[in-house]
């Protein structure tokens, strides 16, 4: 009896090391997997900003300037990110937009369905997507990163005059929205911003922690 018992109580310690080796050996290829499913998710998002980068800088050659007269007091490429506040550079989107193209500008759906944060991107796509060179350029863009679905999940589209065009912005691998950004302060001393303008936009992802301003963040800047 008591060399059973003794067996038993062997068999059990057994299992309890063979479980714990097993659940450390998953702990470490989780950590591997996910590891380098960022280090390709972290490529993708950087060949993404370098195609939206060498888009814009079709944009410019093909005769948009960046202070360009044509767009009246608004420079291109427009920056959206704070829309929702008044005056200069940025009323609201769909003024901004009105002002730019010399046309009556409308979102649907606008309430429920777009988030402010998307405008930097959306305006930046929808400019670029005018020219036919930059055009090219976009279609590089790996369509599962090009989105016109908006924060409640319903499609959205922009009405310029009498044409209707999908709304769309461009996300990196983890689903937040790139930032466009055209100006130094992107979110401090609003009033001085035109102070602050940039000679060439910005493109920034949030990086795998999906939250700005932390040290994953991938930039054309980077």
């Amino acid at each position: 009896m008591k060399g059973c018992k003794y067996k038993a109580g062997v068999t059990l310690i057994e299992m309890v090391v063979v479980v714990a080796v097993i659940a450390l050996l998953v702990s470490i290829v989780i950590r591997v997997a996910t590891r380098v499913d960022n280090q390709s998710s972290e490529r993708l998002t950087k060949s993404t900003i370098a195609i939206l980068t060498a888009a814009l800088e079709q944009f410019g050659d093909y005769g948009y300037n960046y202070q360009s007269s044509d767009y009246t007091n608004l420079d291109f490429p427009l920056d959206c990110n704070n829309y929702p506040f008044s005056g200069l550079p940025n009323p609201d989107l769909e003024t901004t937009l009105g002002s730019a193209l010399g046309a009556t500008v409308s979102i649907d759906p606008l309430a429920g369905s777009h988030d402010p944060k998307y405008s930097g991107s959306e305006v930046m796509y929808f400019f670029l997507s005018r020219v036919p060179q930059s055009r090219k350029t976009l279609d590089k863009i790996d369509s599962s990163l090009v989105t016109n679905i908006g924060s409640d999940g319903r499609e959205m589209s922009i009405t310029v005059g009498s044409k209707v065009y999908p709304l769309l912005r461009v996300i990196d691998p983890w689903g937040i929205t790139l930032r466009y950004d055209y100006y130094n302060e992107w979110e401090n001393n609003l009033a001085r911003r035109n102070e602050g303008k940039r000679t060439f936009p910005v493109i920034t992802s949030a990086g795998p922690d999906r939250r700005f301003g932390t040290a994953d963040d991938i930039t054309s800047r980077n």
